[in-house]
């Protein structure tokens, strides 16, 4: 079994600024293993109000360089690493995409060597590479978004767990998550309101049709979905689709 633990729901600048919706990310259990992905503001205090331990992390998990995705990613890594462990013990995993440990062209980086050190290991991944967090498998993929070395990810352990952080719909998306017991979606803009670089209710029916998860979840949504109604969108698309669909709360805890 796993479980998920949504520590916000909101997304774009609007509703990361006004705290719509809370906006900490969210929290994989799997097979003994405790990812935090895309700590973003608010994610201690979120954590602590839905009681999260992030002491017991074993993992981060940052898909790109926009604050509403890391803003408080050096914070979680301390909280980690403050688990009684001895003087100069290194604790966790960091799995990132490249612009988070080296900088692009308009980026820095954002985490600094100071809390790298806290790490026991840290890697700047690109689409189609994996790594591991303990008995987890991470897959690398890729997404078309305002960071060109934007990621989404999939967790494969016991269940296969897809996110796809943000992004536009592409051809061929849906191939990289087939199989998943669960997709985490994040849908930013609802039906005939596309924005460039951002999943829209369209362009998230393609993807469920073509990928076909046991469950798909709906997170991290702009303005202009909260204003249509995010639930209202799920049952559009479970419709259409055939698959089963639920919009996200903050707070919410999904069992796979």
């Amino acid at each position: 079994m796993a479980r998920i633990t949504f520590l916000g729901t909101g997304g774009g600048r609007i509703v990361v600024t006004n705290q719509l919706r809370a906006t900490g990310g969210w929290i994989l259990e799997m097979d003994r293993e405790m990812v935090h992905v895309d700590p973003g503001p608010g994610a201690l205090a979120r954590a602590k109000e839905y009681k999260v331990p992030l002491r017991k992390l074993t993992g981060v998990a940052v898909s790109h360089c926009h604050p509403d995705h890391y803003a408080e990613l050096e914070v979680v890594i301390e909280a980690m690493n403050t688990s009684g462990k001895r003087r100069g013990e290194k604790r966790g995993t960091l799995l990132a995409n490249r612009t988070a440990l080296e900088g692009a062209e308009g980026f820095h980086p954002v985490i600094s060597d100071y809390f790298l050190k806290y790490l026991e290991s840290y890697r700047g991944m690109k689409p189609g590479e994996k790594s591991r967090m303990g008995s987890i498998e991470v897959e690398a993929v890729k997404a078309v978004h305002g960071d060109p070395n934007s990621l989404g990810f999939v967790f494969r352990g016991s269940k296969a767990i897809g996110y796809t952080s943000d992004g536009e719909y592409y051809e061929g998306m849906e191939r990289h998550y087939k199989g998943c017991d669960c997709l985490v979606i994040d849908l930013l803009r609802p039906w005939k309101k596309p924005w460039p670089e951002h999943m829209d209710a369209e362009g998230c029916l393609k993807l469920i049709e073509g990928a076909r998860p046991k469950h798909a979840v709906l997170q991290h949504f702009g303005a202009l979905v909260l204003r249509t109604g995010p639930e209202r969108i799920a049952r559009w698309l479970q419709e259409k689709s055939g698959v089963k669909v639920t919009a996200a709360r903050d707070g919410m805890r999904v069992e796979v």
